[in-house]
Parts: C-alpha cells; structure tokens; sequence
C-alpha cells in the first residue's frame, strides 16, 4: 500500500505524466515571453520601482507590498531556472539579462527618486531590509519553490502574486540605491545621524546589507525552483540536484553573515522574554516602571555582548547595579555562554494630573 502512496505522489509531482502541469513547450514559451527585456518589462520595473522608494521613503508598508505585486523580477528569475535545467541555452542567457539590466536598472532609478525627492530620514521599512538572516533565505526557499510549482500548474498559476509579496526583489534592491543616494547624511527616525549608530553605520551600509538580502533571496529562489522544476519532470533528473547543490555552496559566502543576524535576532528575542518573565514573577529583579526601548547585540573578539536602551523611572533605579550583573547571569546562563551587558536608562517622571470637572 505504501509503494502505491509513493507512486501515487510521484505522478502528482511530474506533472507531464499526471496531465496536471502544462506541456514543457507551452510552459517554455511562456516562461520564454515574460522573461524577455522588453519595454513592457522595464516599463513596469520602472513603475515599481518608483511605487516603493517613495513608499520607502514615506515608511508606507501598503505602497511597498504593491511594489512587490507590480514588479517582474520574479519572472526572468524562473526563466533562468527554467533555462537553465532544460539546457534552453538561449532562455538562460535572456534571463540573465534582464536579471542583471534590470538590477541596475531598479538601483538607478531608486537612487534618482531619493535624490528628487530630498528626503534623508531613514524609517523602519529601509531599516527592515539592511540585515537579512537565515530565516530570508529560507523564506527564499519557500517562494523560488511555490512559484516554480505555481508556473507549472494551470490552477494554481493565480498564486504567483502572493509569492512574490512573500519573498521581496524590488524593494531591497532600492534600498540599495537610497543608501547609496543619502550616503552619509542618512538620519535615523530618532532624528540621529545612521553614521553616529555604530550598530546600524551609514548610507552605504545599509545598501551592503540591502543588497546582501537581494543576492539571498535570489540564491534561494533558484536553487528551490531548479529543484522543484526536476521533481516534476522538467530536464534531467540530475540536473536539479547537481545545479541547487552548486548554488547553494555559492552561498556559502554570505551563510555566515545570515547566521550571524539570526543569532542576534534570538538574542534579542530572548533578553526581552527574560525581562517580561521577572516582571511577572515579581522578583524584584527589574521594576515593571522600567521599560525597553531597544536591545542590540554584537559579538567582538568572539565574546557576545548585548546593549540595552531602556526608560525607567527616576525613583525607580536603586540598586543598578546589582540588578544589572543578576539579569547578565540570567542572560549567560539562557543562552549557555559569557554576556557582557552594557544598560543605557533615561530616567523619566510620570506626573499623575487630573481635570475634573466643575459642579454647576
């Protein structure tokens, strides 16, 4: 019963066998014709470019999300996919062109937007996007294999917007010509030079990281579309396997640094579920009057160090310091190795006033 579930599945897989995916030069021709360098392709890169540095600029999530719909990147990306398993030479080479003019392109014209436009504070939805982990690459995955199945699949075909809200192409890539555009004078939404904040550095490193998070999630999707292309029968079932291998040890180059994000990003995670837990255990340990505002963590010389920007009460912060060195054992002992801990507090007053109103 087992072997006819796996034969069963396998025939669900290669479309060409179930009669479920398109024909391969039906699905040829149409992954060929969205992948060309056409004015069309560059007209509506154009406009999606435009659509999310100015919603970049104005940190406006909706008009990002529609950049993502309007964009075409996607395609040409699946074409060289396609391409490239097939052996369809000519396919691979005009998706790669458009892959590559089209990066420049959507770079270039970021660049000019942010520079017409003269805005130079630098929001949340820029900052979003300047320091990709490994969960980007496995959500990179996740849509280079959907939308390779979507692209196969008649009924299905509808699901290829969603994809490509999911994983994001434009956007990152005119982060990369903002930053490139406010160089130094980026400014941080807490009305800061971005080049004073040693953790976030200036215009220029924020187009690194924008651009290291594109080079992922364009690693990613190939790598899973080649595969799940092969699995349903598209080219030699060994070239999937062979390419996806060779790509993903290519991105071995930025791994480290994805690794090195998600670390942090359960660092934070874990210093803010450390401090809810003591307030609501009511240990004394840390006053519920005090409140984060920002946790960052970084690691020099292999030694991991976090640092935390809080309010506090002003009546609130006796006895810091041994607060402070009894949350750091907590913190290394939570994440199994030696913390240092490094607290910023701005005291505040709360002043309780109340209007009541007059008897008649």
């Amino acid at each position: 019963m087992s072997s006819s579930v796996l034969q069963r599945l396998a025939q669900s897989l290669n479309g060409r066998s179930s009669g479920k995916a398109k024909d391969s030069d039906l699905l040829f021709s149409q992954i060929e014709e969205s992948s060309v360098p056409s004015l069309n392709f560059y007209f509506m890169l154009a406009m999606a470019t435009a659509i999310a540095s100015f919603g970049l600029l104005s940190n406006s999530a909706p008009a990002i999300i529609g950049a993502m719909i309007v964009a075409p990147l996607m395609s040409p990306i699946i074409g060289f996919s396609f391409g490239s398993i097939m052996g369809k030479d000519r396919l691979t080479v005009q998706s790669a062109t458009s892959i590559v003019t089209g990066v420049g392109f959507v770079i270039g014209i970021a660049f000019v937007c942010t520079n017409l436009i003269g805005l130079r504070v630098v929001g949340s939805e820029i900052l979003a996007r300047t320091a990709p982990s490994t969960l980007d690459l496995l959500v990179a995955l996740c849509s280079g294999a959907a939308a390779a199945f979507a692209h196969a699949r008649i009924g299905i075909a509808n699901s290829i917007a969603g994809v490509a809200i999911a994983v994001a192409l434009v956007p990152p890539l005119s982060v990369v010509g903002i930053g490139l555009a406010l160089g130094e004078d980026a400014v941080s939404a807490q009305a800061i030079a971005l080049s004073d904040i040693h953790h976030q550095g200036d215009g220029y490193t924020m187009a690194g990281g924008a651009f290291l998070l594109f080079i992922t999630n364009f690693l990613g999707i190939v790598a899973a579309a080649m595969l799940v292309f092969g699995l349903q029968g598209y080219g030699h079932w060994r070239k999937p396997f062979i390419v996806s291998s060779v790509l993903l040890m290519s991105s071995f180059f930025v791994v480290d640094r994805l690794d090195r994000r998600l670390e942090i990003i359960f660092v934070e995670d874990t210093v803010k579920r450390l401090y809810v837990e003591a307030v609501k255990a009511k240990t004394g340990l840390v006053s519920d009057n005090h409140f984060i505002l920002q946790v960052r963590g970084e690691r020099d010389n292999g030694l991991l160090g976090v640092s935390v920007v809080m309010l506090g009460v002003r009546e609130s912060l006796d006895d810091l310091d041994s607060s402070a060195e009894t949350f750091r054992g907590l913190l290394s002992e939570q994440l199994g190795e030696p913390v240092s801990l490094r607290l910023k507090i701005i005291p505040i007053d709360i002043i309780d006033h109340e209007a009541m109103a007059s008897k008649k």
